[in-house]
């Protein structure tokens, strides 16, 4: 039995319906990834911006107690 135009408009017909279903499935599945990953990135990268927010902070009371403690040594500056 030999294929005829009709026969393989209908194989075209099948073919874009379910490669458009696969496609739809494949986008959603890329949009779940999306959210997973991004709900467990974001309290990593909150983290790196606190650090680096408080990073000058700490810097800065390093030098004040090292001006009170130099080479180890507590001084009485006022």
């Amino acid at each position: 039995m030999a294929l005829i135009k009709s026969d393989f408009n209908q194989i075209r017909i099948i073919l874009k319906e379910e490669l458009g279903n696969q496609e739809q499935k494949f986008e959603e599945k890329i949009s779940e990834v999306k959210s997973d990953f991004i709900e467990k990135i974001d309290p990593i990268l909150k983290e790196i911006v606190t650090s680096r927010e408080e990073r000058p902070l700490i810097e800065n009371r390093i030098e004040e107690l090292e001006k009170l403690h130099p080479e180890g040594e507590h001084t009485n500056i006022a």
